[in-house]
């Protein structure tokens, strides 16, 4: 892995560690859809886990139509200087996953966000992978780094 790429995939783990929030974007019938997810990353960026109940908006739009993007950015901890916020924006789409470790990765979302443990393990609630094509990374506003992730 080139210096390059080692320091992006760190930088965009930082930001991850930091942000517990993604700003979501679907595609509604005509028109782009924003929602916020808690989310939670798997260790090799590969994954996006997010959790949603299978009656909103949002989970229709994702069976219609299952790429997304995902936005996280650092303007909590940047303040007012915009030159000192991060952004990644994570491109994919939404995977079937019928694995035997749903249940290990909704405890391991869950342990992330702690707060909304009843609502990931309730029958209504999916567990949402996307699986990341690309992150985009931005930093003072005129930096910006590609990252394509290999499947």
């Amino acid at each position: 892995m080139t210096d390059k790429k080692s320091s992006t995939r760190d930088a965009i783990i930082h930001l991850f560690d930091e942000q517990q929030l993604a700003t979501l974007a679907t595609m509604a019938t005509d028109a782009p859809y924003c929602n916020l997810v808690a989310f939670t990353p798997s260790e090799d960026l590969r994954t996006i886990f997010f959790a949603t109940p299978r009656t909103s908006t949002k989970y229709a739009n994702l069976v219609n139509n299952p790429n997304v993007s995902l936005l996280i950015d650092s303007r909590t901890q940047s303040g007012t200087d915009p030159q000192a916020g991060m952004a990644v924006t994570a491109l994919g789409s939404v995977v079937q996953d019928s694995s035997k470790d749903t249940e290990a990765l909704k405890g391991m979302h869950a342990a992330r966000h702690e707060q909304f443990r009843d609502f990931i393990f309730s029958p209504d609630c999916a567990l949402v992978q996307v699986r990341v094509k690309r992150y985009i990374l931005v930093s003072s506003l005129r930096d910006v780094i590609t990252l394509e992730i290999n499947s």
